[in-house]
């Protein structure tokens, strides 16, 4: 029993036990002041209900203290990281359907139970926050149920506004954190599911984020990450309109081709405004590294992200900074997560060691296969002519100096993301040519 019940009822036993005494002494008739008797036992009754109501609003302050308080939560701890290895041991699904449904088996528990005060959905919050980076390991893959997957993220948005406009009831000012945090969490969402739907005329959703308030590294870090995202797609969205190429997708070799064929025809005034998104797109990205420079996953995404803005910077402007250099770093980045990864999934049995093959695992081997051919596709496209005379790397071999059937063998193909397939086959027919 809490606290202010066993108090409660307290309080209401001495009331009922004061008033059987009172009729008691009433009833013995020993010469008692009437009169007086009655004042003295109804200023006793007042008493208590002051005492009843005093206490009631003691606890009633209290109460609202502890569901508002903000002091030590989560999402204000500057030195805050992800830990993906309990990410990855605690969702060990072999395949997308059954990784998706643990997932939100696990968000939905989370809201169920973690919700009850500020400093726990403060916990919640940086749970789903957490997440973030899984999710593409869902909608991305091939066998997924987009539309169940939509359903059930909007039913956990839906929880999200309702938790958080409660605390707003109760008090606002300690909430601004998390208010903050589920603009987030909302932005990023929305983002995630135009870009696997092809479309790159992303919503404004993310300039809505107060960015300066959030303190915590994680937030800090996907707020800089994800709004350099927004201002690569902005100027995707524009680079495919002028070159004509919608239905192209642009960071295939062909598409690469196509827009290096066009550039000359390309509308100064709307060059000049792709530049100061691609240049807008670097700053934020520089601003994601610098705040998760110590991390083991960030930096990895970051360096892919930048990278491609840089390619197409260099391909419009003068810029000189090395997009190759970047995506090397990418690379490295992915390859040494991989191997964490391997060491955390490694199991002993009967004297032997074995790896456990999961979803999550394929999801970031996918993650590094796609920046070790994006690089491929970048170089051969030759669309940007100050990397042109790098040799053709992959995995340590330079793919010029080896037949076609030795390519494929060193091919790694990740069979659940088809996307990798397509990219392969391309730049094994580049190299046919």
């Amino acid at each position: 029993m809490k606290r202010t019940n066993i108090l409660y009822a307290t309080i209401f036993l001495l009331v009922v036990l004061s008033a059987f005494l009172a009729i008691w002494v009433y009833y013995l008739n020993e010469g008692k002041d009437l009169l007086n008797f009655t004042i003295s036992i109804v200023g006793f009754c007042i008493a208590f209900l002051a005492l009843f109501i005093a206490v009631r609003t003691y606890t009633s302050i209290d109460s609202v203290n502890n569901i508002s308080k903000m002091d030590g939560n989560i999402l204000d701890n500057e030195s805050y990281v992800t830990s993906l290895p309990e990410l990855i041991c605690q969702f060990k699904s072999k395949d997308e359907k059954r990784l998706d449904e643990d997932l939100f088996d696990s968000i939905e528990r989370k809201l169920k139970k973690g919700t009850n005060t500020a400093v726990l959905f403060a916990d919640t919050l940086q749970y789903l926050i957490d997440l973030i980076v899984l999710f593409p390991a869902v909608f991305n893959a091939a066998e997924t149920d987009k539309k169940r997957y939509k359903e059930r993220m909007d039913k956990i948005l839906q929880s999200l506004d309702r938790q958080r406009d409660i605390l707003h009831s109760v008090s606002k000012g300690n909430s601004i954190q998390i208010t903050e945090s589920i603009k987030l969490f909302k932005a990023v969402v929305s983002y995630q599911s135009f870009v696997a739907e092809g479309n790159f005329n992303i919503h404004a959703d993310l300039l809505h984020v107060r960015g300066p308030v959030l303190r915590n590294s994680v937030t800090k870090t996907i707020y800089h990450n994800y709004l350099g995202l927004y201002y690569n797609k902005k100027a995707m969205h524009l680079l495919k309109e002028i070159s004509h190429t919608e239905s192209t997708d642009i960071l295939s070799i062909r598409g690469l081709r196509c827009i290096a064929s066009r550039i000359d025809t390309f509308p100064p005034s709307t060059v000049e405004e792709i530049v100061m998104y691609l240049r807008s797109a670097c700053d934020q990205f520089d601003r994601a590294h610098e705040i998760s420079s110590e991390d083991v996953m960030w930096p990895g995404f970051i360096n892919y992200n930048k990278s491609r803005t840089l390619y197409f910077l260099g391909m419009l402007s003068e810029s000189h900074e090395s997009w190759l250099s970047v995506m090397n770093n990418a690379i490295e980045s992915r390859y040494r997560l991989n191997r964490l990864i391997d060491e955390v999934l490694t199991e002993s049995r009967a004297g032997k060691t074995e790896v456990t093959d999961t979803h999550l695992k394929q999801f970031f081997m996918y993650q590094e296969e796609l920046a070790r051919v994006m690089k491929l596709n970048l170089l051969i496209s030759k669309a940007n002519a100050k990397e042109s005379s790098a040799p053709l790397l992959y995995r340590g071999t330079n793919i010029e100096t080896i037949s076609r059937k030795d390519i494929e063998k060193l091919l790694v193909n990740i069979d659940c993301f088809p996307l990798i397939k397509i990219y392969q086959d391309q730049v094994l027919e580049a190299m046919s040519v």
